[in-house]
């Protein structure tokens, strides 16, 4: 049986954190040590500008030169090596969830409907460019106030001067992030318009150059394009100003300590190493709050990323379920199962409850918009029923491990979808699959004599990028074959003579024959009524404003119908 996932358990997420603690544990103290060696150059500013010039110890003044550099390099080295160990931490982290985030994006279920793949794997992408880069700015963000306090120390009046310039660095950062939000996100929102357009165009080439559409389509590039234009230049402009008037503070408190350090000096009430010490502690702290302030931004869209994350990647830890041994000779069972999408108003179907045993061939037809596609994502375990279960045997379809599921179902969509990829790897469901396997299904569905005629034979290369070398009907008899691959215990094939001559029909009838007698259990559907396939099938299911279901026993048919509620 599957493992199901014990109470108490943790996530994927909360396993790498807890696989994680040491390390960070070690750069947490790296940190420590690379933040307190900096004081090592305020306290040899004290000594040497202090001491040094009343004694006259030139034996000192090397003694603590030597002794500030070897303190110095070893901040500089713990720095670098703690920099490597959070950028190999960074690829840990991506090392280790992209491949997560990859198996649930192609799992089946609402689940995985909901959740945007490449949206995750850019999240991660934007958890793991904070962790590598800019969480180590916000480790030392909390060494700060122990500089600005050195310089409180030295005397009150100059630590004001410090705090002061900190807080007005803080406010401008606040300042910066309200005033540029807005012309940020309109940016953002054209560019992915823009890009969706230009998208849209790559998928659509024939039809733009075929209606002449480039010149419409261009304009509405340009007016998207402008827009996103201005906003970046808003942005842009905001932002240098900010960045102007930071750099400009940072000055003014450089400016400001050496004065007011110098009058103190006059008043004397610290010595003029002193004034050194604290412009130097007070950079540090200035420092350290600039740095945090300015990837402000970048954090917060990290902390987003991050609990977008975790909420994409809670489905995969709550989806083991059990799973009885059996499971392949067990039938699929639709139990008073009904669907209607959000913008409808009422429901494709209801209450079908059907019993699909090993073996037999169901036929769904009925006219366009009856629901035959939506039934069929739910015998895969595509969407989930909106109301009733699709089972294979005791469990839910859309519970069911993805490998296994795999491994049980086959499926053909309504449009046929090839990866730019090899023929032999399109077949084999993008695995490195015995090529004698491949062949088997190719011949089966009547490809394998073209197949051997290309150049390449089944290393040919298909997809997006070479869409001329197959013909529609070619295309639809690879991704059949796909379907068959592996002996699936359940086969679902949604439109599947379309565009298929009467030839290429009669091989795909003789193919479901064939998985038939290996004791599959075949699922097709039609646009239209086919009289071939209706005396193949064992049950024809009829979707529409009623539903027939029609069973043949013993050479005699018995038709039932089920009332539906429109």
């Amino acid at each position: 049986m599957a493992r199901r996932r014990k109470a108490g358990e943790r996530s994927t997420i909360d396993r790498l954190w807890r696989a994680s603690r040491g390390g960070l544990a070690v750069v947490l103290i790296f940190s420590a040590f690379v933040n307190v060696l900096k004081f090592a150059m305020p306290l040899y500013l004290l000594q040497v500008l202090d001491r040094i010039p009343a004694s006259r110890s030139l034996e000192t003044l090397v003694m603590l030169t030597a002794i500030t550099a070897v303190a110095l390099a070893a901040g500089y080295a713990l720095d670098i090596v703690r920099g490597r160990m959070m950028g190999r931490w960074s690829a840990w982290i991506e090392a280790n969830l992209g491949p997560e985030i990859m198996r649930l994006g192609t799992g089946y279920g609402d689940a995985r409907d909901e959740q945007n793949t490449d949206q995750a794997l850019t999240d991660l992408a934007a958890v793991s460019r904070f962790a590598g880069r800019s969480m180590l700015r916000w480790l030392d963000l909390i060494w700060a106030p122990v500089f600005i306090f050195g310089v409180y120390l030295i005397h009150p009046v100059l630590g004001f001067v410090a705090i002061g310039a900190t807080a007005l660095l803080v406010l401008m950062g606040v300042l910066q992030d309200r005033t540029t939000s807005p012309s940020r996100r309109a940016a953002s929102a054209a560019r992915r318009d823009g890009g969706e357009l230009v998208r849209t165009l790559d998928r659509n080439r024939e039809s733009v150059g075929g209606l002449q559409m480039g010149e419409n389509l261009t304009a509405q590039w340009r007016r998207k394009e402008t827009g996103r234009l201005v906003e970046r230049q808003t942005t842009d402009a905001r932002g240098d100003m900010f960045r102007t008037l930071m750099g400009g503070l940072g000055q003014y408190m450089r400016i400001g300590l050496l004065a007011v350090g110098v009058w103190l000096v006059v008043l004397d009430q610290i010595s003029l190493g002193s004034i050194f010490a604290a412009r130097v502690m007070a950079g540090f702290g200035f420092r350290l709050v600039e740095g945090a302030v300015r990837n402000w931004r970048g954090t917060r869209e990290a902390r987003d990323a991050y609990v977008r994350l975790v909420k994409h990647l809670s489905p995969a830890d709550a989806a083991p379920v059990s799973v009885l041994k059996g499971i392949e000779t067990a039938p699929m069972v639709l139990d008073s199962v009904g669907h209607r999408y959000p913008y409808q108003r009422n429901s494709l179907f209801r209450r079908l409850s059907l019993s699909i045993e090993p073996g037999e061939f169901l036929l769904i037809t009925g006219p366009a918009g009856a629901g035959k596609t939506t039934l069929t994502r739910i015998l895969v375990g595509l969407i989930a029923p909106r109301y009733g279960t699709a089972r294979l045997g005791d469990v839910d379809v859309t519970r069911l491990p993805p490998d296994m599921r795999g491994r049980l179902i086959g499926y053909m969509p309504q449009h046929t979808e090839l990866f730019d990829a090899t023929i032999r790897e399109n077949i084999a469901r993008m695995g490195d699959a015995p090529l004698e396997e491949v062949v088997e299904v190719a011949k089966l569905v009547g490809i394998h004599d073209f197949v051997v005629e290309l150049p390449e034979g089944y290393d040919t290369v298909i997809g997006s990028g070479n869409s001329g070398i197959l013909s529609g009907s070619q295309r639809k008899r690879i991704g059949m074959a796909r379907a068959f691959f592996g002996h699936p215990r359940l086969i679902v094939l949604d439109e599947p003579s379309a565009n298929l001559d009467s030839p290429s029909r009669r091989v795909m009838e003789a193919a479901m024959k064939s998985r038939r007698a290996a004791g599959a259990t075949i699922i097709a559907t039609q646009a239209i009524d086919s009289p071939r396939l209706s005396r193949l099938a064992d049950r024809n299911l009829t979707l529409g404003d009623k539903i027939e279901i029609t069973e043949k026993q013993r050479g005699s048919s018995r038709r039932a119908k089920l009332r539906t509620v429109k």
